[in-house]
């Protein structure tokens, strides 16, 4: 299998609403956390305009793979060592990179 994306149906979440997102964490006694918010605007970003979001996960994991991009979205920048081909948006990058015709 090695690197290539694999599209089906994995058992990751993510809301599409902020509101039921804030309100399932609430009710559940959960903390949101910050980075897994951002990952959800990017996602929900991007599958408006492609249709279909995956992510790759091997030994590391890739946030979103779609339309020719790979993006891992943290809240602050990473030390870790991710494939040249894969964009890192930390949350001051986020708003220029949805700003922008893709």
């Amino acid at each position: 299998m090695g690197n290539e994306v694999v599209y089906r149906k994995e058992k990751k979440v993510f809301f599409r609403d902020p509101f039921i997102y804030r309100t399932l964490a609430k009710w559940l006694h959960r903390q949101l956390r910050d980075d897994a918010i951002l990952e959800h605007v990017v996602q929900e970003h991007l599958f408006r305009k492609y249709g279909e979001v995956f992510y790759f996960k091997n030994d590391f994991e890739i946030d979103i793979v779609v339309g020719g991009l790979k993006i891992e979205v943290k809240a602050e920048r990473s030390h870790r060592g991710y494939p040249k081909d894969v964009t890192l948006l930390s949350k001051g990058e986020i708003p220029m990179f949805l700003l922008r015709g893709m």
